[in-house]
């Protein structure tokens, strides 16, 4: 009996794309709400809150088209054979370029041709968020020099890291043998490893300027927070976010005793010195509990199962007929069992989600009880300035968010700061 891998791809595909559609039209019809949550009713204007629903509108119908026309293209592709098509005009521009009959070369051809044809359907989309959405609620500060130097500057990244990466991938599971699996999961957590640490000295620098934050009141309190917590803090840098967008953020990154914060220069013209330290022991809530150790050993864990299960099919001819092919090539073995994988990486993502939101209120809960009240405020003015939604859909934040949303943050935090507030109140009538 020949398995149809094929038609079980293109079944679960309409199926996802139905139910996020579904979930995408729920959270659609909630940026149509006029009023302001009572939760944030007294610290939200109404025209902020007007603007951010325009903003959401804006975005959801562009998503909505974007998805759709990405979905039926992709559906397409699959049905009129493009992938063993592809395969087989790198072949001939292999063998064209005189790089002969290698599998290899056959393979890094496809890479590429995938590579500059995905980056090319995709680019109307992106200039379009960009300059027209994001232009439109102020919030882009690129200039099209700029997004095309980027653009640039990931596909040279693509060449000198991804590429190699993939090769690498491939050459280990040839020479690997049976148990491939276990050599290709070391390869893969090796490299990550490197990358991780070459980031912020190689990559990040390509993209941004990262300036020593000034000394001050704020660098004080800040190294000061740090030392309260037994943070090995070796640097505080603030990042030029604002040549790109207005949207803010900050971040923690290192290994082991060198550990670094980066503050977005947007972030310190939106909220104030008190907010900015809630924001950041929430962050160090994140690393006092262990939440980056856990999501790392889960990620491991994940890709060992990956490369495991990929090691049971990676022989299966229903797999490679099933597609449209004649041959095992290890390169599209590898890519169709992710296509297959897709059922399980929908699930995981989503368990990686509720895992996400639980760590979120964790680390909240931490930056309360040291005494950092001000992270309501700050999360209600961030929330603000980056015109996020202020009404969530139950469901679309269920299935598509690694945060809570502001209010469900914002009640717990009420939780752990009222009974506070309360034996305060009862130690003065003691008294």
């Amino acid at each position: 009996m020949v398995v149809p891998y094929f038609e079980f791809f293109l079944g679960f595909s309409v199926v996802s794309f139905v139910v996020e559609t579904w979930l995408s039209v729920r959270q659609h019809r909630c940026f149509h709400a006029r009023t302001v949550p009572a939760e944030v009713a007294s610290a939200v204007k109404q025209e902020v809150f007007d603007k951010s629903q325009k903003y959401g509108l804006v975005r959801s119908s562009f998503d909505f088209v974007e998805s759709t026309i990405m979905f039926v293209h992709s559906l397409a592709l699959m049905v009129f054979g493009a992938l063993p098509w592809l395969w087989g005009v790198s072949a001939d521009v292999a063998q064209w370029a005189g790089l002969g009959e290698s599998e290899m070369w056959q393979s890094i051809v496809f890479i590429v041709i995938a590579e500059f044809y995905s980056t090319f359907i995709h680019l109307p989309f992106e200039l379009y968020s960009t300059f027209v959405i994001e232009q439109q609620f102020g919030f882009n500060k690129q200039t099209l020099s700029l997004f095309f130097l980027d653009q640039l500057k990931s596909v040279g990244l693509m060449a000198v890291l991804g590429l190699p990466l993939l090769l690498g991938i491939l050459q280990v599971i040839t020479w690997g043998g049976p148990h491939f699996y276990f050599y290709v999961w070391l390869f893969v957590s090796v490299i990550s490893f490197f990358l991780m640490a070459i980031y912020p000295h190689v990559i990040a620098p390509l993209f941004n300027t990262f300036t020593p934050l000034e000394d001050g009141d704020l660098r004080t309190s800040i190294n000061q927070l740090a030392m309260q917590n037994r943070f090995p803090l070796t640097n505080l840098f603030v990042v030029d976010g604002s040549t790109r967008s207005s949207h803010s953020n900050a971040y923690f990154y290192g290994f082991w005793k060198n550990k670094r914060i980066v503050l977005y220069d947007t972030i310190l013209q939106q909220v104030d010195k008190d907010g900015i330290l809630a924001i950041l022991a929430h962050e160090l809530g994140h690393w006092s509990l262990n939440h980056n150790v856990q999501n790392l050993l889960l990620s491991e864990i994940n890709i060992f199962v990956y490369f495991y299960l990929f090691g049971t099919m990676i022989n299966s001819t229903d797999l490679y007929a099933s597609f449209g092919f004649t041959t095992q090539p290890v390169f599209i073995g590898l890519t169709l069992f992710s296509f297959i994988f897709e059922p399980a990486a929908h699930f995981i993502g989503f368990a990686q989600n509720v895992l996400s939101r639980h760590f979120e209120y964790q680390a909240d809960a931490f930056a309360v009880q040291q005494g950092h009240h001000a992270l309501g405020d700050a999360l209600i003015k961030t929330h603000a300035e980056n015109l996020s939604s202020f009404v969530v859909d139950p469901y679309y934040s269920m299935y598509h968010n690694s945060h809570p949303t502001l209010t469900e943050r914002l009640a717990a935090i009420d939780q752990i700061a009222v009974p506070k507030a309360k034996c305060a109140k009862a130690d003065l009538k003691m008294d």
